[in-house]
């Protein structure tokens, strides 16, 4: 959550100046032109991420409550992981160009979500006697076309 708040209150001030510097028509347009950007990066499965994980120092040099502290404020941060679709990017770009006033709140609330799914995966993914049955790149890539065609069309309906 502090990963989180942190990001957002970043976001409000952007957003908050791009407000203040461009109509909304013109931020309308910019927001619409990026969803359909990274939907065709996640239709071409090129979905954009910083090619950076957590710092392995967490893991040698930290006693476990630190390290999943620190951990859970770099994931929070949402710049710092591979992403699997460009929702996160979308939910970013249109926060901040088209509804400056939510983004504190929404973002927040978009980390806790993240973090719960993670858990919940995680979880899941943990229970003795479950095995995966394969396919997990099929998936992933029917998720990511899906994601991409979703943002593109919302891309474009924005546009429009």
């Amino acid at each position: 959550m502090a990963g989180g708040a942190v990001i957002a209150l970043l976001a409000a001030v952007v957003a908050e100046g791009l407000g203040s510097a461009f109509p909304l028509r013109w931020r309308e347009v910019a927001a619409g032109a990026l969803l359909v950007g990274v939907g065709v990066a996640d239709v071409l499965n090129r979905t954009p991420h910083v090619m950076r994980q957590v710092p392995q120092d967490y893991a040698r040099a930290l006693e476990p409550g630190w390290r999943g502290l620190l951990w859970g404020v770099d994931l929070g941060l949402l710049f710092t992981t591979q992403k699997t679709t460009s929702l996160i990017w979308g939910a970013l770009v249109a926060t901040v160009l088209l509804n400056p006033a939510a983004a504190p709140v929404f973002l927040v609330g978009m980390v806790a979500a993240s973090v719960l799914g993670t858990a919940i995966g995680t979880a899941l993914n943990h229970v003795p006697g479950r095995a995966f049955m394969g396919g997990e790149r099929v998936f992933i890539r029917t998720v990511r076309v899906l994601s991409g065609v979703v943002l593109i069309c919302l891309g474009l309906l924005q546009i429009v």
